[in-house]
């Protein structure tokens, strides 16, 4: 069994051309980010959240391939904030927490997260940090172009 240990890991980009209120609008969007052939995985809603349909209190499933999370929404300040925990046995760590900060920044948008965890079997932190992390930084891109795609943007100059 795993010491209780929170390992904690924050990741920040700059998205130049990306406005914050359109970058927030295109985020909490679950149908579209569903029907995308650009963002992986479907989006559902289980339970409505306060507000919005991922509005605090809301629960979803994220799916993708073979991964199937069930998240509570636990912060949600449009368009500046947005966090959710993953239910326990959806990943292989315990207590994932992920928080969203967004910012107007210079003409464009600082995107920055948090995500913390306690490893569930000991000296398996460092890996799960590494990898979560990887993760995450490899969806900026994919963020960029989804939001592209959904406000009709042409990225080329």
């Amino acid at each position: 069994m795993a010491n209780s240990k929170l390992i904690s890991f924050e990741l920040s980009h700059f998205y130049p051309n990306i406005e914050l209120q359109k970058f927030w609008e295109f985020f909490v969007d679950h149908r579209w980010y569903s029907q995308s052939d650009i963002m992986a995985g479907e989006v559902v809603v289980v339970k409505e959240g306060k507000d919005h349909p991922q509005g605090l209190g809301a629960v979803r499933k994220i799916l993708i391939g073979n991964i199937n999370l069930t998240e509570d929404i636990v912060g949600f300040d449009p368009p500046n904030y947005f966090s959710y925990a993953v239910h326990e046995g959806g990943m292989p760590v315990n207590r994932y927490r992920g928080e969203f900060f967004y910012e107007s920044k210079n003409g464009g948008m600082l995107w920055k997260y948090k995500g913390s965890f306690e490893p569930k079997y000991f000296g398996t932190g460092w890996f799960f940090k590494w990898f979560l992390k990887s993760r995450m930084k490899s969806q900026l891109p994919v963020w960029e172009k989804g939001y592209n795609a959904y406000h009709n943007v042409n990225s080329q100059p």
